[in-house]
């Protein structure tokens, strides 16, 4: 990595804004990363990303948090074959996300329960949950759950917010970002190789995060950039046939609107959507996990500011119902029983 980046000084973004962002671009270190990385991530999010990146770890862990704990449970449940789950339950166990939990000798047979570094993934599951919820309801291979809140025993829509202010609501066009150091995304050749149009029809929360350019074009799009030139000097080491495909994709599925730059001309280009909006707090709560759990200094690499106040965004949820804060030990993913 060439040393002059190291001695960059901040870079703000402005999430979700029309203006074009000056200076150097967050993903322009794409370029010269080694092909072969040598350490996961030299930052905390893109270690939470080489987690949380691959498409059966998301939905082995979303399994878990569900109730599903024996390997036969998760098996049957996601449709994956044994040698792969078997891999992915080792590899979550290394990471510290899961623990085995002997339940019989005889055979041998663990039950998979999540650390305490997994269960603070929480946050970040009910954003996605929210997502799909929302976005994609007919999200295939998982079984259809309500968030039930214990103290005031209500099935809720939970409310994104900060902590920091105790605002509600909060959206991507409420904060910037500040990039305080090169965040590797050398994890490129480590994520999943899947392609987004590979994938169910349709899109849920799973195929943007296991599918490393839709990831990275996402984050791009709601710093502001709206042109595939814009898009390319962001990704850096994207081919224009990539891009051109996970576009088409995006607005395929309503993520982003392709519109002409000005009447009657033959360039384009690509605005956010509600859709893609919504997914910011799937991003906030993982960096904000990464900062916590990933990083010896509590930094991730990438600060979100609330522009009201400018502070550190922290994220949290609240109960529509109640407006108490939720808490994991206060609330339950329960599946839904015919008739409710």
């Amino acid at each position: 990595m060439p040393i002059s980046l190291l001695n960059e000084k901040p870079k703000v973004r402005e999430w979700g804004r029309t203006a074009a962002v000056p200076g150097h671009m967050l993903f322009a270190m794409i370029d010269g990363m080694s092909p072969v990385p040598t350490h996961p991530a030299s930052s905390a999010l893109g270690h939470a990303l080489l987690i949380a990146g691959d498409r059966w770890n998301l939905q082995i862990i979303r399994a878990v948090f569900d109730g599903a704990e024996r390997f036969s449970q998760l098996r049957d449940e996601l449709g994956i074959s044994d040698a792969v789950l078997s891999h992915r339950l080792g590899r979550l166990i290394e990471d510290g996300i899961l623990d085995a939990h002997p339940y019989s000798t005889a055979p041998p047979r663990n039950e998979y329960r999540l650390t305490d570094l997994g269960d603070d993934l929480w946050l970040a599951f009910v954003a996605l949950w929210s997502w799909d919820r929302h976005w994609a309801p007919w999200a295939p291979d998982r079984p259809t759950t309500h968030l039930r809140h214990l103290p005031c025993g209500h099935l809720i829509t939970p409310i994104f917010g900060c902590a920091g202010c105790a605002a509600i609501g909060v959206t991507a066009r409420d904060v910037r970002t500040e990039v305080d150091a090169p965040l590797l995304v050398d994890i490129a050749d480590r994520r999943s190789r899947r392609t987004a149009k590979g994938d169910a029809p349709g899109m849920d929360s799973t195929s943007v995060l296991a599918d490393r350019w839709s990831t990275f074009l996402l984050a791009a799009a709601l710093e502001g950039n709206r042109r595939f030139g814009d898009f390319q000097n962001r990704l850096g080491s994207i081919s224009p046939v990539t891009l051109t495909d996970r576009l088409a994709y995006f607005v395929d599925n309503g993520m982003l609107v392709r519109t002409p730059i000005t009447d009657g001309a033959r360039r384009h280009e690509y605005r956010t959507t509600p859709k893609s909006l919504d997914f910011f707090p799937v991003f906030a709560a993982l960096n904000a996990w990464a900062a916590r759990h990933l990083s010896e200094d509590g930094r991730s690499g990438l600060t979100i500011v609330h522009n009201a106040g400018e502070h550190l965004l922290e994220p949290r949820y609240t109960c529509n119902a109640c407006n108490a804060v939720l808490r994991r030990a206060d609330t339950e993913f329960r599946r839904a029983t015919a008739g409710r």
